[in-house]
């Protein structure tokens, strides 16, 4: 399993790389675009829309939304929706490690949940999108942000395999330890040093430490939110499209919520034009 996930990132991280750092900014909204469709079919699956005939329409929804948001999306009303999502992403965690959440497989097709799963999904593009068109350091700041995801996810995974005893949320995912999320945090101070090294934010580095703990830390509501999605659904994986990673949703959850989180903070802070 790590050979394979070793293999399928090595193929993927170059061109995610390229296409952050040097695609113009309409090219990588609609490559991101193709990304977050595929996510949302597997979201029509989770979400019982079994026939694919059915998981077609929030294919169909996203393709009017999102060309709407690229269009709108230096709107004074955006920051407010990003703001909502940050908000919304936070109340999730916490009732998530709440441990009060009961769940059991569920049958037919649940279009409150798909809807929700749309809004989410349509956020974490418009906060990406929006961010890599951001002068003069926005693409440098998204591979920042994707690398901080990355980091912490490899410091969740090794300190839970190295030391994990505490079980994070057994009810939700038995294998996330209290222990792997204290690896993933401190895989976001060091990001955060890093960030405050290169300087392309005016904030000191304790305000970018917080930014990047916080951000991290709502990232974990991101992995749990899918596992709860295919707990309910019955299933171990959103899809098999990448090997050693599951589907697309499988790959991109923690970013979900963590996306439009770390771009209300930078907002928050005044760190953005």
């Amino acid at each position: 399993m790590l050979k394979a996930r070793l293999l399928t990132a090595l193929a993927l991280v170059p061109l995610v790389v390229l296409g952050v750092l040097y695609l113009p900014n309409h090219w990588f909204a609609l490559v991101l675009a193709v990304v977050v469709l595929g996510a949302a079919w597997e979201l029509g699956n989770l979400c019982g829309l079994e026939k694919p005939a059915l998981r077609i329409l929030p294919l169909l929804a996203l393709s009017v939304i999102l060309p709407f948001l690229y269009i709108q999306r230096h709107a004074p009303w955006v920051e407010w929706f990003i703001l909502a999502l940050a908000l919304w992403w936070t109340a999730v965690l916490l009732v998530l490690l709440s441990g009060k959440l009961k769940l059991e497989v569920k049958a037919g097709p649940r279009p409150l949940l798909l809807l929700v799963g749309l809004m989410v999904l349509a956020g974490v593009w418009l906060a990406l999108v929006r961010l890599q068109g951001m002068a003069p350091h926005g693409p440098g700041l998204l591979m920042f942000f994707l690398i901080l995801i990355w980091v912490a996810d490899s410091g969740a995974y090794f300190s839970g395999r190295a030391f994990g005893k505490h079980k994070l949320a057994p009810h939700i995912s038995p294998g996330k330890t209290w222990e792997g999320v204290a690896g993933a945090l401190l895989g976001g101070v060091l990001c955060a040093l890093v960030l405050a090294y290169l300087q392309w934010l005016d904030l000191s580095a304790p305000l970018l430490v917080l930014l990047c703990v916080s951000t991290v830390m709502i990232s974990v509501g991101g992995d749990l939110w899918e596992s709860v999605l295919k707990r309910e659904r019955g299933v171990k994986d959103s899809g098999a499209l990448l090997p050693g990673h599951g589907g697309v949703l499988d790959r991109i959850d923690s970013q979900i919520a963590a996306g439009p989180f770390f771009l209300a903070g930078l907002l928050l802070l005044g760190a953005l034009p």
